[in-house]
C-alpha cells in the first residue's frame, strides 16, 4: 500500500510540473570578459534542450553570436551572422534579461549582454556540426574574443 502511495505522489509531480520537469536540460555558462569566452568551448547534443548563461563580467558590453564558420574573411560581420546563423530554422530561441524581460522568436543571430549583466538563452539544438562563437563588438573579435560550439 505505501508503495502505491509514493508512486502516486511521484505520478502527481510530473503531472503537476509539466513536460519542462521530466525532459533533462543541458546547461552551459559562458562568462564574457576583454577579450574572451570562458569556457571558449562547448559542446551540446542535437534534440536535447539548453539553457546557455551568459554572464558578462568585462567593463563593456559584449556580443554573443554563433554562426557558420566563414571560409575567407568577413567585411560585415551582422550582415554575415544573419544569414548564417546557427538559431535560423530553430523554432524558438527564448533569451532571458535578468531584471528586463526577455524576448522570443525564430530570427536571433545576436545576444548583446551589458557589463554585470546576464542574459539566457533556451532552445534545442537541432543542426549538428561545428560553429563559431563570436563576439563583433569593434576589435573584440580580433583580439580574440571567439571560440566553438559542436553540436552532436
Amino acid at each position: 500500500m505505501r508503495r502505491v502511495g509514493v508512486l502516486l505522489g511521484v505520478v502527481a509531480v510530473v503531472v503537476l510540473l509539466g513536460p519542462a520537469a521530466a525532459a533533462p536540460k543541458q546547461r552551459v555558462t559562458i562568462t564574457l570578459t576583454e577579450f574572451k569566452f570562458t569556457p571558449a568551448s562547448v559542446t551540446l547534443q542535437a534534440g536535447v534542450p539548453a539553457v546557455i548563461t551568459l554572464v558578462n563580467k568585462g567593463t563593456v558590453k559584449h556580443e554573443f553570436m554563433v554562426y557558420t564558420r566563414p571560409a575567407r574573411a568577413v567585411e560585415e560581420w551582422d550582415e554575415y551572422a544573419m544569414a548564417n546563423t546557427y538559431f535560423q530554422g530553430i523554432d524558438e530561441v527564448e533569451v532571458e534579461f535578468a531584471k528586463q524581460g526577455a524576448v522570443a522568436g525564430t530570427n536571433l543571430f545576436e545576444v548583446e549582454v551589458q557589463p554585470n549583466r546576464t542574459a539566457t538563452l533556451s532552445f534545442t539544438p537541432t543542426k549538428k556540426g561545428t560553429f563559431e562563437m563570436g563576439c563583433h563588438v569593434e576589435g573584440h573579435y580580433e583580439a580574440g574574443m571567439k571560440g566553438t560550439l559542436t553540436v552532436k
